[in-house]
């Protein structure tokens, strides 16, 4: 089963004449798919994705409730994490949803994630000053879905996608925050 979220955005892509995998069709998706509404729904990203278990590098979704969430400043329950490493209960991830769209697409560009391996790119993204604000650690007991794993060649779409769902604090402002710590 496909997904049909990424078909259409593959789709427009085509359309445009842009070419996946480059720093220009990072740049077109950052500014096309911020634009529609539409996408805040976690079922229209992880349809027909493979549920697989964490592993470095492992681009990832799920629903997640904090142990800590009344002592969070805030938190995102739909996190989309890059797995680092596998740990006792859980994972370090980072979240990509605590970047802006503009500088995940310039952590994406830097990465040249199509050139390296999932271990590299795990590496590369716990070493990165980007990542500073998205660094994580997920419990598995405060997962509350099936985590799916988004296909290497769909994360130029996928690390777009509006779906994140910030608790406590407003998408901007923590964006804002995100920027002050790098």
């Amino acid at each position: 089963m496909t997904n049909m979220l990424f078909n259409r955005y593959r789709n427009l892509a085509a359309k445009a004449e842009v070419t996946l995998g480059t720093k220009e069709s990072l740049k077109w998706f950052s500014q096309r798919i911020r634009k529609d509404s539409r996408i805040r729904n976690l079922d229209n990203v992880t349809q027909g994705l493979k549920v697989e278990r964490p592993g470095p590098g492992k681009l990832m979704t799920y629903l997640y409730d904090p142990k800590y969430k009344e002592k969070l400043k805030y938190y995102d329950s739909h996190p989309l994490i890059i797995c680092l490493e596998v740990a006792p209960k859980g994972w370090y991830g980072a979240n990509i949803h605590y970047l802006p769209p503009t500088l995940r697409a310039r952590l994406f560009e830097e990465l040249d994630y199509n050139a390296n391996s999932l271990n590299r790119i795990a590496t590369m993204l716990s070493k990165n000053s980007y990542t500073a604000p998205c660094l994580k650690r997920y419990l598995a007991k405060h997962v509350m879905s099936q985590p799916v794993v988004i296909p290497k060649e769909e994360w130029e779409i996928a690390i777009q996608l509006p779906f994140e769902n910030f608790q406590k604090q407003t998408m901007k402002s923590i964006w804002q925050e995100s920027r002050n710590k790098i």
